[in-house]
């Protein structure tokens, strides 16, 4: 599917088209971002609210996809930052083993590894989570310049940084 042209079409519409696309992707980040489902469900009302606010603006935008990108980086960042304040805990893993557990079990090894890959990335530094979960969805480092406001370069770095982090993680159950 690809997004209409948008100067032939409403902003709302341009917005719900963008939305569908990369709905996946969004809902990675938010799983990567945030553990309690409850949380993750207000995050992502909170998100689409913003670009909603914003759908005039991301229509117009030279690069729409990294546009609505650097939104829900911002949204989540926030969410984030609330949750620190605010206290609050994590689900932890006892509990995600027995939500995995109702799985059937074709299924099980691949959400244990998924699982696995987002507490890792959960425990990543703010900045490397941020450039691996754009790199993760494909995002290029044009395009995470854009949504982080940084230079290519500097993504670059980040992103070796990070991978590195994630690996020694992954290997050492930091």
């Amino acid at each position: 599917m690809t997004l209409s042209t948008s100067s032939l079409v409403a902003p709302e519409q341009f917005l719900l088209e963008l939305w569908q696309q990369n709905q996946a992707a969004i809902s990675r980040t938010l799983m990567a971002s945030e553990a309690d489902p409850a949380a993750r469900q207000d995050l992502k009302q909170d998100i689409f609210l913003a670009l909603h606010q914003s759908a005039a603006r991301i229509q117009s935008a030279e690069m729409p996809r990294a546009y609505l990108f650097r939104i829900v980086h911002n949204v989540t960042v926030d969410h984030i930052a609330r949750a620190k304040r605010q206290q609050w805990q994590p689900l932890d893993e006892d509990h995600q083993q027995l939500l995995v557990q109702d799985c059937p079990s074709a299924e099980v090894d691949e959400q244990q590894q998924s699982q696995q890959l987002m507490l890792a990335v959960r425990r990543l530094s703010a900045a490397n989570r941020q450039v691996i979960l754009l790199a993760m969805e494909d995002l290029d480092a044009p395009e995470i310049a854009e949504i982080l406001q940084l230079s290519q370069g500097a993504v670059r770095v980040r992103l070796n940084r990070a991978k590195t982090e994630l690996m020694e993680i992954m290997q050492n159950g930091r």
